[in-house]
C-alpha cells in the first residue's frame, strides 16, 4: 500500500479519528496483506453446523468417519463466516480502515475440509484495479485465501470484486 499521511474518512467507514483511511488511489496492484489468525474451535463449529447445515460429516462424529473427510469437517457456510470474520480484522482491525463501499462479485473455491483446531490464517492480495464508471468510486479485484498454517496450504480461496470510494469524493 502506498504511504500516506492519516486522512480522516467518512463517517460510514467507522474509521475512529487518526485511523489511516485506504482509498481506491492508496491501493496497487499486488499489494498485498496478511492478517488476522484463528484456530478452529470444536464447539463453535459443531454449533454453526447443528443449525445452519446439519450434514452428517458435519455433526456426527462416527457417520464423518465413514465420509470422504474421514472426520468432521466444518460447513462451507461456517468457513465462509471464518473469511468474512478474519478478513474483517484485517481491514479494520490493523490499524487502518479500507473505504470499501460494497462488495459485487464472490467467487468461492473450497479447496479442503476445515477441522477443528486447524491453525488458520487470512491474507487478502489486489490482483487488479479499474476506476468505476459512476464517480467517487473505483472497482478492486481481490484475491484472498484462508491458509492452513501447518501445511502453508489454503483451506479456501476467494476472488471478490468490490467497490471502494476514491479520495475527495
Amino acid at each position: 500500500m502506498t504511504d500516506s499521511p492519516v486522512r480522516e474518512g467518512p463517517n460510514w467507514t467507522g474509521a475512529p479519528p487518526g485511523v489511516p483511511v485506504l482509498y481506491y488511489e492508496d491501493l496497487d496492484d499486488g499489494d498485498e496483506q496478511w492478517g488476522g489468525q484463528i484456530i478452529v474451535d470444536r464447539d463453535e463449529m459443531l454449533a454453526f453446523a447443528h443449525e445452519y447445515d446439519p450434514w452428517p460429516f458435519h455433526v456426527d462424529e462416527d457417520l464423518a468417519k465413514e465420509s470422504v473427510f474421514g472426520d468432521l469437517v466444518a460447513s462451507g457456510g461456517y468457513t465462509i463466516s471464518l473469511w468474512f470474520k478474519l478478513g474483517h480484522q484485517l481491514l479494520n482491525d490493523f490499524g487502518e480502515v479500507w473505504a470499501l463501499m460494497g462488495g459485487i462479485e464472490l467467487k468461492i473455491r473450497f479447496v479442503r475440509g476445515v477441522k477443528a483446531g486447524d491453525d488458520l490464517r487470512f491474507m487478502r492480495r489486489v490482483t487488479s484495479k479499474r476506476p468505476s464508471s459512476k464517480p467517487g468510486r473505483g472497482v478492486i479485484f481481490i484475491h484472498s485465501e484462508i491458509v492452513d498454517q501447518k501445511t502453508g496450504d489454503p483451506v479456501l480461496t476467494l476472488d471478490e470484486v468490490v467497490l471502494i470510494a476514491r479520495r475527495g469524493n
